[in-house]
């Protein structure tokens, strides 16, 4: 390279990375790599919550059943993230009483729609816990549970895995014996009071229990199925929004570097015309010359 190619290719170098094309890519680009690397955390974030909910599950799912009062303190207490599914055991009886038969509404099951039948039970000690006995499918015509199993009566010992309560949702135009989440205090106005001691009192308000057994066994509507605990594919694409936010700086470094070529060539190329000599217009008496020598004259 001579001394005029090299003094313009720094000269091409700076026209192209100070343009202002240059300059709005790389803004783009920093933009794009920032919402990647925020996706990639989300979806991160997203396989550690199920990582830590599988845990607790393969912890806490077949453990043997303890004490209700081992996992709550007092009935007013929250069930902790920890205790989540711990299995309990309560001797007492189901409340009977046709207002206690409630039915969680919108509850799926497979790929059918149903109900959750859910039904106070008063332990011994007096601690009321709502409990969801199954699932039970619903008329085709009707929202309404289709053939649902008597709540059975008389005492009789239940384990349920516990777990938290839901939030209350506002909705009106409820039919009679429906509600549209387990959630205790909101549930506490639709039942008989006259059935229980103190309700107020009593009531487990930051759990509900979902039935594994009844002794003696009765007739309970279908069991809910187990909790997933697959991780999902949020890990991987967590991995490939990193990896697709690399892919920026590399279009921008290759795209800069071409334009530089470009520039650099179209700086050299009038220095190169004016090294190469101009061919010398030959005389007349040459062109002549050289007739001559080609066609000598006899």
């Amino acid at each position: 390279m001579t001394a005029s190619s090299s003094q313009a290719a720094p000269s091409a170098r700076r026209r192209v990375l100070l343009s202002r094309d240059t300059l709005v890519g790389l803004l783009v680009v920093l933009l794009a790599m920032a919402v990647c690397a925020g996706l990639g955390r989300w979806q991160y974030g997203r396989f550690e919550d199920r990582r830590d909910q599988a845990r607790i599950v393969e912890a806490n799912y077949d453990a043997e059943p303890v004490a209700l009062d081992q996992v709550l303190d007092h009935p007013a207490a929250d069930l902790g993230p920890e205790e989540d599914w711990t299995p309990v055991q309560l001797r007492g009886q189901y409340c009977t009483d046709r207002a206690c038969e409630l039915y969680v509404r919108n509850r799926t099951q497979g790929s059918q729609v149903g109900f959750w039948q859910l039904v106070p039970f008063e332990a011994d000690d007096g601690t009321v816990l709502l409990v969801v006995r199954g699932w039970v499918t619903a008329h085709d015509q009707d929202s309404a549970p289709a053939d649902p199993p008597s709540v059975p009566e008389g005492q009789r010992t239940i384990t349920v895995r516990l777990r938290p309560a839901e939030p209350p949702l506002e909705r009106r135009g409820n039919p009679r014996g429906q509600v549209h989440s387990v959630a205790p205090e909101q549930i506490a106005s639709v039942l008989p009071a006259e059935q229980f001691g103190d309700l107020d009192a009593d009531l487990v308000t930051g759990a509900y229990g979902s039935l594994v057994s009844e002794d003696p066994p009765a007739d309970k509507p279908t069991a809910l199925e187990p909790p997933d605990t697959s991780l999902g594919p949020h890990l991987s694409y967590a991995f490939q929004w990193w990896i697709f936010a690399l892919f920026f700086p590399a279009a921008l470094v290759y795209r800069t570097h071409r334009l530089i070529q470009e520039e650099s060539d179209d700086d050299d190329t009038p220095s190169r015309a004016a090294r190469e000599p101009r061919a010398r217009r030959r005389s007349r008496d040459e062109e002549e010359e050289d007739a001559l020598l080609e066609h000598p004259q006899h």
